[in-house]
């Protein structure tokens, strides 16, 4: 019976889990769709805007036609009061007349704002056109005609088709009687798009025989509209069948439970599956955390022999899950039992020895299901993550490659400035051996600076093939002004082009931390180039960057390593959603927003954490991040049995 009932329990908080978790992701797939699809279509638009609002009765001033061609523009043009075209970008309109289009009927009739309408005109950028129009009024204030400028309309469907990647998501830029302007993805189902929400994003429910839709929505500019339609089928069906397959597993497991023959193993000589409830993703299990903070488990199912090796018996014993973790993959903060003590959830993830020696990575998600005088009760579950930071690590490996690719320009100045006075030392050296005895001298002074500059590009070479090295290695300690110089190395000559004037603040003696020196370069790397990023907005003078360290006082075992900039910081709304993937403020092709999401799984993968903030008001400074790492610790822990501790696996960081 307590295998059952810890079946059904797990199946039960594993289904709910998975739909919480397909309904999120849903939302958040629809929400990121539309905001990257903001940022490739504002800038077309805007264009076309500006262009817009520098026409004159007479056409476009001089200076201005230039802007046409670019960014999907076709052409500009004004009419007049009757409709007529009396001048236009592109001649053969001429002479045409557009009284009958919608956009001069409605200026006519007095609509000053404004208007976007879709028209087929022969052009040479192809059959369709996008209509931006605005009135003209004449030295009395009466309506003479319209401006117009059109805009490919292939140019913003490529940009919302862009921003469209997943099966089943479209995006559609709408005008407020709902029709769509341009689109780009899947079709929702049915014949049109569905009404924008007031605030998105929202899962509306099923109607018509429709599958429910996932919308999100955001002003482009006034009276239109970005909506992003996500079918989530595909991601609920698949939590679906998780749920149906924990159930099943629950429904098996009692049915066995109550037959003593099959509770473990089919009949001897009789080839048959194992329990599905040992196929389950997470094996549940039930505790009490005591008033000393220790955590007791009473119950585990036995899918823990599968997952870790270690049999249901051999889990029970007191301290088994302290001995099997490595503390030193632990993350900083409070343990997840004294979490417990003020939140409903807590969650960690750590690096576990399996029963065979071997290491894995393990999630472990608790809740408090009583409080009693005796501890507090709780229900948790285990789930190998292994693979899952393995891909963290190819995550962090293309960034890092990315990076590299951005400073191209720079690496290659820092390199050349070495070999061009190599070049010019050995036509001098050569020229003072042709004098002789006599130039003995100079040529051996030559000789000495081609060396020393040998040396310096040889050190800038091994620093970018340490940093581009895929297979990171273990562990260890690392000394943080190592690290700096390292990051100045390779981000110094993209630093001095920008202007950036850099101060550092570290300590003569900094501790070791616990880390992998090429993964906190990166990390300040990530920092670094951001922080430029945002200085160029500001005069050449005020573009500072200072990086400072401090080591924890008194019994605290953390260093802490601060990137601040004299930035614009970062706004409110910034800072909410500023670690998300894909989350970016710079403009459409500066930045992938997968910069500072890596910084913090690399961070969370080394046991420290990334802050972001603002630095305090009388400062002067702007943003500021702070790195908080683990000391080192002074030797080598032992293992749960004993014996040494096996050193830490290759690097795959938390998500």
């Amino acid at each position: 019976m307590v295998v059952s009932g810890l079946a059904w329990g797990a199946a039960a908080w594993f289904a709910q889990d998975r739909t919480e978790q397909a309904e999120q992701a849903a939302l958040a797939v629809a929400e990121g769709a539309v905001q990257a699809a903001r940022r490739q279509v504002a800038l077309p638009l805007e264009t076309a805007l500006e262009l817009l609002a520098a026409i004159e009765p007479r056409g476009l001033p001089a200076g201005w036609a230039g802007r046409l061609g670019r960014e999907g523009l076709q052409f500009a043009a004004v009419t007049d009061a009757n409709g007529r075209v009396t001048w236009s970008s592109h001649a053969p309109l001429v002479g045409r007349s557009l009284a009958e289009r919608e956009a001069f009927a409605r200026h006519r009739a007095g609509r000053a704002e404004l208007l976007l309408t879709p028209a087929l005109l022969d052009l040479p950028g192809g059959p369709r056109s996008l209509l931006a129009s605005q009135p003209l009024a004449d030295a009395r204030g009466s309506f003479a005609g319209i401006a117009v400028v059109a805009l490919d309309p292939r140019r913003l469907e490529a940009a919302l088709g862009d921003s469209a990647l997943l099966p089943g998501l479209g995006l559609a830029l709408l005008r407020p009687d709902g029709m769509p302007l341009a689109s780009g993805g899947a079709a929702p189902p049915g014949a049109a798009w569905p009404a924008p929400p007031q605030a998105g994003p929202l899962l509306r429910p099923a109607g018509g025989g429709l599958p429910a839709l996932v919308l999100a929505t955001m002003p482009v500019m006034p009276e239109l509209v970005l909506l992003a339609a996500y079918d989530p089928r595909p991601l609920a069906q698949a939590a679906a069948e998780a749920g149906w397959l924990a159930w099943l597993g629950a429904l098996l497991a009692s049915l066995l439970a109550l037959s003593l023959a099959l509770l473990r193993r089919p009949p001897a000589g009789r080839p048959g599956a194992q329990p599905l409830e040992e196929a389950l993703p997470a094996v549940g299990y039930r505790g009490i955390i005591d008033a000393g903070g220790a955590l007791r488990l009473t119950e585990i199912g036995p899918a823990i022999e599968r997952l870790t090796g270690w049999t249901p018996e051999a889990a029970l014993r007191p301290g088994w899950r302290l001995r099997g973790i490595d503390a030193a993959s632990l993350p900083l903060g409070p343990e997840i039992e004294d979490r417990l003590r003020r939140e409903a959830t807590a969650t960690a993830e750590f690096r576990f020895r399996r029963a065979d020696g071997a290491w894995m990575w393990l999630r472990e998600t608790l809740r408090a299901t009583a409080r009693t005088t005796a501890g507090i009760e709780v229900a948790g579950a285990l789930e190998d993550i292994s693979a899952e930071r393995e891909l963290a690590l190819q995550a962090a490996t293309a960034a890092k490659f990315a990076t590299l690719g951005e400073m191209a320009a720079g690496l290659a100045h820092e390199l050349n400035q070495p070999i061009a006075i190599m070049s010019l030392a050995a036509e001098n050296a050569a020229e003072a051996l042709e004098e002789g005895e006599e130039g003995l001298a100079e040529a051996l002074v030559r000789l000495r600076r081609i060396m020393a500059q040998a040396d310096r590009a040889k050190a800038i070479v091994t620093q970018l093939r340490a940093f581009s090295r895929v297979d990171v290695s273990a562990l260890e300690p690392v000394d943080l002004g190592a690290a700096v110089q390292g990051m100045m190395v390779l981000a110094g000559q993209a630093l001095r082009d920008a202007g950036v004037q850099v101060q550092l603040r570290l300590p003569d003696v900094l501790p070791p931390v616990v880390g992998q020196i090429i993964l906190v370069e990166q990390v300040l790397l990530n920092l670094v180039l951001n922080a430029r990023d945002a200085l160029l907005e500001r005069p050449p003078e005020r573009r500072r960057l200072r990086i400072e360290a401090e080591v924890g006082r008194g019994e605290s075992e953390v260093v802490t390593l601060r990137v601040l900039d004299t930035g614009p910081g970062l706004a409110p709304e910034v800072l909410e959603k500023l670690f998300e993937p894909f989350y970016t403020t710079k403009p459409p092709g500066l930045g992938t927003g997968l910069g500072l999401s890596i910084s913090r799984t690399i961070m969370r993968g080394l046991g420290g954490r990334i802050i972001a903030a603002n630095a305090p008001e009388d400062s002067g400074m702007g943003a500021e991040f702070t790195l908080v790492f683990r000391r080192a610790a002074p030797a080598t822990a032992s293992g749960p049995d004993g014996s040494a501790a096996a050193p830490a696996p290759r690097w795959p960081a938390a998500t």
